[in-house]
């Protein structure tokens, strides 16, 4: 039998990963956008045709090209400012954003260095070069950055819910946990970082992960992360009415959550032999997932216990196509066949 375990929360921290799409076609863009940024943009155009060597004013440009995900208007923009000024820690700070967004992290890596060279200030710079390191798992130097950036500012949260990330990633849960509480105590709102702690302790099998769910629900009121998490600890400690509620509430608000629908299958099936109601959650599973593999076998042994051989087998060779080295699935299909 398997369950589902709780992801990791996702940690959105800077530019480089909370952007949202713009689905906009750019000349579209260019040529009916008639926003405020729109005409922030003609304001611009104006001022850099009079005078095309003005560097600040073709460094803003490409800041809302950028913004516009017109990278290829905004590289043009940059290479321009470089070769008028090439001593702004912020030309080469916008540089690394081009760079990330063209997936060149090692270019990105030289122009953050490169911006701090030039403004050991700059924490934007020391920020994204953190991330950046922490997504190549360089975590050393990632968390030197950001324990720079804590002893200039104790109340930046996300440099300390980084550092954590580091730390958890590095398999220091200790040190993990005090700098996720340090950002609680510098943002008592910080869902993430709730949710950091929620799944630590939940992996320790410490209780006080269910008030970490708890507090990132009541900080983001039907995140599906959080009630899952929540959740899946009452469903391992035996609070089955608790974890049926939660998971109950994830696929009323979506019912394409195939975790979910999957746990409360398991429950219904192994916990409470209720397998009419096991069969309709693995259904609604495999609805969000055509390939859920698991949820084929689990539903093949609801129809096996009812006595639906033929619905049974069928299952049991359907997760055998999704997964062909899957041995529960071989012996259930060899037991219904005699």
């Amino acid at each position: 039998m398997k369950k589902y375990l709780l992801l990791a929360a996702l940690f959105c921290t800077t530019l480089y990963s909370c952007k949202t799409e713009n689905k906009k076609d750019p000349e579209t863009v260019q040529t009916t956008d008639t926003t405020a940024v729109g005409k922030q943009l003609a304001a611009l155009d104006a001022q850099i045709a009079k005078d095309p060597k003005n560097a600040v004013a073709l460094h803003e440009r490409a800041r809302l090209l950028i913004d516009a995900k017109r990278y290829e208007e905004a590289l043009k923009d940059m290479e321009l400012v470089m070769t008028i000024d090439s001593t702004q820690s912020a030309y080469f700070l916008t540089m690394a954003d081009l760079s990330f967004a063209a997936k060149r992290t090692f270019n990105a890596k030289e122009f953050l260095t490169k911006a701090i060279e030039l403004d050991p200030e700059n924490t934007d710079a020391m920020m994204r070069l953190a991330e950046l390191n922490l997504i190549v798992k360089q975590y050393s130097e990632s968390v030197k950055l950001l324990t720079t950036i804590i002893n200039k500012d104790k109340t930046n949260t996300t440099a300390w819910f980084m550092r954590g990330i580091n730390f958890k990633e590095n398999g220091d849960t200790t040190r993990a946990v005090n700098d996720f509480r340090s950002a609680i105590e510098a943002d008592p709102n910080f869902y993430n970082a709730y949710m950091q702690l929620g799944i630590i302790f939940q992996a320790k099998n410490d209780p006080i992960a269910e008030g970490y769910f708890t507090n990132a629900i009541q900080k983001k009121p039907g995140s599906e992360e959080a009630l899952y998490g929540r959740g899946l600890w009452y469903q391992d400690h035996g609070q089955l009415d608790k974890a049926i509620q939660d998971y109950t509430t994830i696929v009323q608000a979506n019912p394409m959550n195939k975790n979910a629908h999957f746990n409360l299958g398991y429950i219904h099936q192994i916990y409470l032999k209720i397998y009419p109601e096991a069969t309709k959650h693995y259904t609604a599973a495999i609805n969000a997932d055509p390939r859920y593999a698991e949820a084929y076998y689990n539903r093949g042994l609801c129809f096996e216990a009812v006595g639906n051989l033929a619905a049974a087998a069928s299952d049991y060779k359907q997760a055998l196509m999704i997964r062909p080295v899957y041995p529960p699935a071989e012996q259930g299909l060899e037991r219904v066949k005699n």
